[in-house]
């Protein structure tokens, strides 16, 4: 008899193993990808997913796969750039923190903050991500503040 999935995730092993040992389903999380390549080089990437971890998962998955993604994030440009040069990687997914989204009262989005945060006081776990990310907008804002008009 196959066993259930554990609480917080549904993932059926037909589609490997659940990226976050159990945990997938888990929503609004800043994140950390940690690639280490065939020479132990080890690169990082730190996002974020308003969405579940395991359908944001998915896109990343999509986009080391899809030549036309390639430029999708930072990561995924790393990703391909491994892959050109033959080299084998794993990547290792963990959870960094967790926020709420946008609030238009407080005018903040702590999701957001919070992944800019882990990104300039923690750079060894940013070490692909894009500086340029620090002075955008925060999406869910602006997605919040449309929905709104």
């Amino acid at each position: 008899m196959a066993s259930l999935p554990p609480p917080g995730c549904n993932c059926t092993g037909s589609m490997g193993p659940c990226p976050l040992r159990g945990n997938c389903l888990v929503k609004s999380v800043v994140y950390k990808a940690e690639v280490i390549n065939s020479n132990l080089n080890r690169e990082t990437y730190t996002g974020l997913t308003a969405n579940t971890f395991k359908r944001w998962f998915y896109k990343h998955r999509d986009s080391f796969r899809k030549e036309d993604s390639e430029h999708s994030t930072t990561l995924s440009s790393y990703i391909w750039d491994l892959k050109r040069n033959n080299e084998n990687f794993e990547i290792y997914w963990t959870v960094k923190d967790r926020g709420a989204l946008f609030n238009p009262v407080s005018k903040k989005c702590y999701l957001c903050l919070k992944e800019k945060f882990h990104i300039i006081f923690q750079p060894e776990s940013a070490s692909l991500n894009s500086r340029s990310e620090l002075f955008s907008t925060g999406r869910h804002r602006l997605r919040d503040l449309l929905v709104n008009t």
